[in-house]
């Protein structure tokens, strides 16, 4: 039986095939994308919750200003510029980005009754400002308080905000919410 030499060309490539240096590129390569999407969803969790946060101390700040101070006939905008003095990181169109629902709670039978449906958000992709209610209420009257922030993910793309609350856009609803008695005078 006679053994046949290996052409030059099979020759070459298994010197090819044998040679390991290119071995670091390549896990690179395959493991640099998931190590970045790690990354990146751990950033946006953080600085998602860091606002959100803010958001609603900002909110409970506000309201407690409301709540204990002398005057009793706070607007819509007096409210949301209170509320907008309140954040720091949330500051650069934090009055347009903010609508703010103020409802009083009706007791019927000692049951309290209050307000169903979805918060009203801003939704920039059709460019609607939501109508809300705004009642600042009366002596002893129970007044419940629903604020939407929209704000821009830092990675839109991420498949993070998947189960988070969207507008049209795919701008991100931060939705805080108090309630507070009206003291009497």
């Amino acid at each position: 039986m006679t053994h046949c030499k290996p052409s030059l060309l099979v020759r070459s490539w298994r010197t090819l095939m044998g040679r390991e240096d290119g071995n670091a590129t390549i896990e690179f390569a395959i493991l640099f994308p998931g190590f970045m999407l790690v990354f990146m969803s751990i950033f946006e969790i953080g600085m998602l919750m860091t606002r959100y946060m803010m958001f609603d101390r900002a909110l409970d700040v506000a309201i407690r200003e409301v709540r204990l101070s002398e005057n009793r006939s706070f607007t819509q905008d007096q409210v949301k510029q209170l509320l907008c003095s309140q954040t720091v990181i949330l500051r650069n169109h934090c009055l347009e980005d903010v609508s703010l629902e103020m409802v009083r709670v009706d007791e019927d039978d000692q049951n309290w009754t209050f307000p169903t449906g979805a918060t009203p958000c801003r939704d920039y992709a059709q460019n609607v400002i939501p109508t809300t209610t705004f009642v600042t209420g009366d002596a002893n009257d129970l007044i419940f308080v629903r604020a939407c922030m929209s704000i821009e993910p830092f990675f839109p793309t991420a498949a993070l905000g998947e189960y988070l609350t969207r507008d049209s856009g795919g701008r991100l609803n931060m939705i805080a919410m108090s309630a507070f008695s009206v003291e009497p005078n």
